[in-house]
Order: structure tokens, then sequence, then C-alpha cells
């Protein structure tokens, strides 16, 4: 290594740092809870002759299998909070789902492409001071990219958590990159009406 070269770490700033490892969590956690989905809600992991499939097998099956035969759901709260196979091929409260394929997917990867790109702009903008702003950023970001990879190889997104209050209120199934995209926007309204300049302020730095 000559004299006048650093190392490709060193050049990265400390908030690029926390914005990668922000969304690595939200990616990660979210296809392992998928992966969880997929082996307690579906018989996905189950072979023909009752044998445990090996560990390849499981793997490309979560990846590649596509509408696996729904298992029994599981209730974590008596009407309340149940874990039950989803899969959505829309958006949020299925909006877009009974559209064609041949729009519906590609319409879906092209608006996830064009937010991720828009985060990551916006996130180059943010002001030194705005971590919050930041982290949120990376939230919505982390969920984006967690949902984008389940349309690329499935066409729809797995969704798992079910909420809802006995039978007279239900919150649409949703999974951990939906969380992070809901407490990432939350965040950021947060921040913008905290942040936001007061009256007095404005006009105090308004030119008489």
């Amino acid at each position: 290594m000559t004299a006048g070269s650093e190392p490709m770490v060193s050049r990265v700033s400390p908030r690029t740092l926390m914005f990668v490892a922000t969304v690595a969590v939200v990616v990660v956690l979210d296809q392992i809870t998928k992966w969880l989905a997929i082996a307690g809600l579906t018989e996905a992991f189950t072979s023909l002759s009752g044998e445990p499939l090996t560990f390849g097998d499981r793997l490309s099956a979560f990846l590649w299998q596509r509408h696996p035969l729904r298992a029994e759901d599981y209730q974590v709260i008596q009407n309340f909070w149940d874990f039950r196979y989803v899969e959505n091929p829309g958006a949020a409260w299925g909006f877009l789902s009974g559209s064609a394929t041949w729009f519906r997917t590609p319409f879906f990867l092209m608006v996830s492409v064009a937010a991720m790109i828009f985060i990551v702009y916006y996130f180059r903008k943010t002001p030194p001071e705005a971590r919050w702003l930041r982290f949120a950023l990376a939230l919505v970001f982390g969920g984006a990219v967690g949902n984008f990879i389940d349309r690329v190889r499935l066409g729809y997104v797995i969704d798992f958590i079910d909420w809802h209050w006995f039978r007279d209120a239900t919150w649409p199934t949703f999974n951990i990159a939906d969380s992070g995209i809901t407490v990432g926007v939350s965040l950021m309204v947060l921040e913008m009406l905290l942040n936001r300049p007061k009256q007095g302020d404005a006009n105090k730095s308004a030119p008489a």
C-alpha cells in the first residue's frame, strides 16, 4: 500500500456505516422470520417420505417454492395475536392484489427501486445533526429491500403477523419489513413535527 492511499473503510463516514448496519439488521431479521414462518406455518419443509429435509433442500424451498401448502395458524395471544401464513401479491391492504401479474409485479418492483433511490438521495442531503431522520430512512430502506427480495424471487410478499381485536377489528397481516417501514415513516413524521421551525423563529430569521 502506498503512503498516499488509505483503506476503503476509513473513507466511509460513520453515518453511512450506521445506515448500512441498520439496513442489514432489518433485512436479516426480515428474512430469518420469514424462514421461520415458512417452517412453522406451511408444509414447505416437509418431505413426502416423512424424512427430514437437508438444509440445502430447505433453503431451495424457501427461496424458490411458490404457494406452499398452508399449515395451521399459531395463536400467540387469544383474540389478539396470531401467526398465519399469507401471500400478499399487492401492497398494504391488498392494494392492486387483484390486478394482472404481468402489470403488478413489474410495477411494484419499479416503485421499490424508485423509492430506494430516493431514500439514498435524501439520506445524502440530510444535515449532520439529523440522526433520527437518518435512522428512520435506514429502517424504511431496509423494509423496502426485504419485501423487494420476496417480489423478485416469488412475485408476492410473505406476511405472517396477524393482529386483531376479536372479530371486530383486524389489522392487515404484516411482516418485519413492513414494521421497519411503518416505524421509519412514523419517526420521520415525528422528526418533522418536533423540528418544525416556530413562527417566531421564522420571523427573526426573515429579512426586514
